[in-house]
């Protein structure tokens, strides 16, 4: 069963506001922390010149646009410091920018990541490598509650941590591929999903994107020549303007044409028990949680369906979900089924909501009524 609000795409509402303005622009690795190692090259050096001329393009063509970097330098940043600059400026779109390498010098390719479950033991691998650079970090036990990047069933874990934007992070990754393919000849590895620590805290649609493979000799001679720089950069510049383009115009579309009510059901039809109560008109200032039993303690539910208009949790297209809930954050009513205290038992109705079509659903945690990361309730947990 698939739920779709005024016959409207999803992924259209996942958006914080109707513009982007904000772009945060990551250079991968850096400092101590060359990254992947080529013949002739370093990642850190390659991603901080690439990331640099994509920030120049849209500041020169897109002034509406705030271009924010993680570095403009050649210096260590960690990987959770990445994303709470994107979080702390409010950003709309987060874009890391890596070179891959592999154990063969024949692969060649470009590819993006959104934050996703690993479907390959390849893309497992790239997330391995990628995340390494905690190791290097000093205070990784404490900022990461103990994730090993190199154990394989941290990232079967670490695949809780689902963005309720994935669908628009999937959106930009395949207009990036276009780009990569059609306009600079790469070699199309397409749109992947993978555990990335530098994602999966962004609250913005996020993407990793991987140029070439710096192992290859031909690939890492391409991204270290003007022309290949170039060419990067004007692809990962042109993705993002396609992006802003139509996702503006979609908006203002929609903006204009939404129905003033949403129809509720009829005395004839049976309707769940409402074990939440809708959220008040007037409280929508932070996430709004009505189930008193809940108010004192650390509780989790799975999100699976987002709208911007308020809908009767009555409504028949939620007759089959239990433990319905609704509550009011960034401009959206999010939608919620379960209430648990045990992490487990979250992540099973989690996968119920799978696999009757809502393949984005992900578990979220509440303290007090508040909406907190996973992460801050693993840690009061404890």
């Amino acid at each position: 069963m698939i739920v779709v609000c005024w016959m409207i795409p999803f992924s259209v509402y996942s958006q914080k506001g109707q513009k982007i303005r904000t772009v945060v622009i990551d250079a991968g690795h850096g400092g101590k922390d060359p990254g992947a190692l080529g013949k002739h090259s370093k990642e850190k050096n390659i991603t901080l010149d690439v990331a640099l001329r994509t920030g120049k393009l849209i500041r020169q063509s897109l002034p509406d646009v705030n271009v924010i970097y993680t570095r403009s330098k050649d210096e260590f940043i960690e990987l959770h410091r990445r994303a709470s600059i994107a979080n702390e400026a409010d950003a709309d779109i987060f874009i890391s920018i890596h070179c891959n390498s592999g154990p063969s010098s024949a692969v060649s390719g470009s590819e993006t990541f959104v934050m996703g479950e690993h479907k390959s033991e390849a893309n497992l691998e790239v997330a391995k490598l990628e995340n390494a650079a905690i190791l290097l970090e000093e205070n990784a036990d404490s900022e990461y509650g103990g994730f090993d990047p190199n154990s394989t069933p941290a990232y079967i874990a670490l695949n809780l941590f689902q963005s309720e934007y994935k669908q628009q992070s999937i959106e930009l990754a395949q207009t990036m591929q276009e780009q990569f393919t059609k306009r600079a000849g790469r070699k199309d590895r397409s749109v992947q999903q993978a555990g990335f620590l530098v994602l999966y805290r962004t609250t913005m649609p996020s993407i990793l994107v991987e140029l070439g493979f710096i192992s290859n000799a031909t690939e890492e001679a391409f991204l270290l020549s003007e022309e290949g720089k170039t060419f990067m950069s004007q692809c990962i510049f042109r993705a993002f303007k396609d992006f802003k383009i139509n996702f503006e115009r979609d908006n203002s579309t929609i903006s204009r044409s939404l129905p003033e009510e949403t129809p509720a059901v009829t005395k004839e039809e049976k309707a769940p028990p409402q074990k939440d109560k809708p959220v008040a008109k007037e409280n929508v200032s932070k996430p709004v949680e009505t189930k008193n039993s809940d108010k004192q303690k650390l509780v989790y539910k799975v999100q699976f369906y987002t709208c911007p208009k308020e809908i009767p949790l009555s409504d028949k297209r939620f007759a089959q979900i239990e433990q319905l809930g609704v509550y009011f954050h960034n401009g959206l009513y999010k939608f919620t089924s379960g209430s648990f205290t045990n992490l487990n038992q979250a992540t099973n109705r989690q996968s119920q909501l799978r696999n009757v079509g809502y393949s984005d659903a992900f578990v979220c945690a509440f303290y007090d009524g508040e909406r907190i990361s996973i992460e801050e309730a693993l840690k009061i947990k404890k």
